[in-house]
């Protein structure tokens, strides 16, 4: 049973991993062919030191792609069969310089032999494929490049956060949800102001006037809530956007962000506007990303309001 293979994409790495030391393996029989006791791990190094010369540690690394631990460890394993020798740098002599050794110089023609044939049997094997290998590794490499696998497996995380979060409409029983999470979130930062208080007793005015309440619900639990309420005809503004501590980083702002973004398109809105504090940078950075831009400020019922934003639809 080949278990790599099956586990298919998951393996990717390892498999990968597999065929080099398939490849690698054999390769170094080739070489022993020559008479040359040669581990074909080194290969980078090696060559690299062959054609271009004298090279340190950083610009070894550098040619070749590889950590600095990488490079250390393959150039220790040289040295090791007498292949290459180290030394001070003549014009910095905190800097280690790798070279080849004489016996290095005197086998140099072997290899290239070696290279050169080596070098035609894998032109083969890839070109009688029905699929170029070179060509599959230089584009995941080139996509690696513009932005690491840790960051690609972030985004996707942050798609997933985003796909397992439920929003839904205003219902009467969610209507606790709505004043004791904005309750926890004002109180964490601020104090609550009148105005905060006509809004989260009475959710059903904001409803009657033309507004939008939603929640978020994340694993069965009522765990975000944002309105937009309408201050006159086309006018309107989003409160009371807030999510539970215990879930916040899962996108739950975003994905409400999102939602109520939308609704006020649905009700004819050409733009949006909320206000908060600059304190708030998560909640600032937020409101950015989902294009909101700061306008001057004008009158406001709240003491803790200093940043005015507005979003166009």
């Amino acid at each position: 049973m080949d278990i790599i293979s099956q586990l298919g994409p998951l393996a990717f790495v390892s498999r990968m991993r597999r065929l080099a030391e398939s490849v690698n393996l054999h390769a170094r029989a080739v070489y022993q062919q020559y008479g040359l006791d040669f581990d074909p791990k080194c290969f980078p190094v090696f060559w690299t030191l062959c054609e271009v010369g004298p090279l340190g540690i950083s610009e070894l690394a550098e040619y070749i792609g590889f950590s600095h631990p990488g490079v250390i460890q393959l150039a220790k394993q040289l040295e090791q069969d007498g292949l290459i020798v180290s030394g001070k740098s003549d014009t910095d002599k905190r800097k280690r310089i790798l070279k080849l050794s004489e016996k290095g110089e005197a086998l140099r023609p072997e290899f290239q032999k070696v290279w050169t044939h080596i070098q035609a049997v894998n032109t083969g094997l890839i070109a009688e494929r029905r699929h170029n290998l070179l060509w599959a590794v230089e584009e995941i490499e080139g996509v690696l490049v513009q932005q690491d696998y840790l960051s690609i497996y972030k985004d996707y995380l942050k798609t997933q956060q985003l796909e397992e979060v439920e929003i839904l409409d205003y219902d009467p029983a969610y209507a606790p949800y709505f004043k004791s999470l904005n309750q926890a979130w004002i109180e964490q930062y601020f104090r609550l102001e009148p105005h905060d208080l006509e809004q989260l007793d009475h959710p059903e005015e904001i409803l009657q006037k033309g507004g939008v309440i939603l929640f978020a619900r994340y694993q069965q639990e009522i765990v975000g809530t944002v309105a937009l309420v309408q201050e006159k005809p086309g006018d309107f503004e989003i409160v009371k956007m807030a999510v539970s501590p215990q879930v916040q980083g899962r996108q739950i702002g975003k994905k409400l962000g999102q939602a109520i973004l939308q609704k006020a398109r649905e009700a004819g809105a050409a733009q949006v506007w909320l206000e908060s504090n600059t304190r708030l940078v998560p909640a600032i950075e937020l409101y950015k990303k989902l294009g909101f831009y700061k306008v001057a400020m004008t009158a406001t019922p709240y003491e803790r309001a200093d940043i005015r934003m507005q979003c166009d639809l």
